[in-house]
């Protein structure tokens, strides 16, 4: 990789800003910049049973930046990023739609936003800037933290191809003692003012059998019936009878519907 004297200088400079404790998300995003193309970063820790903690973001103001602010409250649970850190995903940079499951194309219908065929991912959280590929660098902060930097890169413009990765992978070591730094001085107000959340598997688990809430659950990750059988190692037939079920339970028929309805349940709860 050839990198111009200025931008290694100017990377170094950004995070030697929030290591010695002058800096924030803000100079992490800005250190990325000098050799990453990206349009839009925010900029979280992770942690499992609780929502994301928001550490900042440059999207633009109005619905995009509220739509980051949807996406830590209730969205993140249906991440592919989320939940392979849930299943421990290892220390590094990782594009989503080498993450995600097998089936995140789905068919749009009505008004509705949230579910779009032409996302990297099949879905798209309400207020979300349309066509983005995105990348994460991600960093062991112990205890169970994983920290996050999220790219965003329209798919017009290419996404984010290896070589980008391959710009960023040599400074993984670098941001990781950054976030770090920032979270050392962060992580007990964060972790106070948040509060336990809910987790996935207890969307509907009310009304729902502990195999339909399984099933459902993998369908708002974005697995398909044949990926769910496969999964859960039950035949196809069983799966789609369980899919049935549960949508004639939670009163819908459409995966649309079922999204609104996880939507309207986790920001009730």
């Amino acid at each position: 990789m050839n990198y111009k004297d200025t931008e290694i200088e100017n990377l170094n400079r950004a995070l030697c800003r929030v290591i010695e404790g002058d800096g924030d998300a803000s100079d992490m995003i800005k250190a990325a910049d000098q050799v990453l193309t990206f349009s839009a970063a925010f900029c979280v820790v992770n942690r499992k049973g609780r929502a994301p903690v928001y550490l900042g973001d440059t999207y633009p103001d109005g619905a995009a930046k509220e739509a980051v602010q949807l996406y830590v409250r209730q969205t993140y649970l249906l991440n592919p990023i989320y939940n392979a850190f849930l299943d421990g995903l290892p220390p590094g940079i990782h594009r989503m739609i080498d993450l995600a499951p097998d089936n995140w194309v789905f068919a749009a219908e009505g008004s509705e936003v949230l579910i779009e065929d032409g996302e990297e991912i099949g879905y798209r959280t309400p207020g979300w800037p349309a066509g983005l590929q995105e990348m994460a660098l991600t960093v062991d902060l112990g205890d169970g933290a994983m920290g996050e930097l999220s790219f965003a890169r329209p798919a017009e413009e290419g996404g984010f191809s290896s070589d980008l990765v391959d710009r960023l992978a040599p400074f993984h070591s670098l941001f990781s003692t950054a976030f770090r730094s920032l979270w050392s001085r962060q992580s007990k107000t964060a972790i106070a003012n948040k509060p336990t959340e809910v987790v996935l598997k207890d969307f509907a688990s009310d009304i729902l059998s502990p195999r339909e809430a399984e099933i459902v659950g993998l369908i708002l990750k974005g697995h398909s019936s044949l990926s769910i059988s496969l999964s859960l190692g039950i035949a196809l037939p069983t799966v789609k009878t369980h899919r049935k079920n549960a949508y004639s339970k939670l009163g819908i028929s459409t995966q649309q519907q079922l999204f609104n309805a996880f939507l309207q349940w986790n920001g009730n709860v």
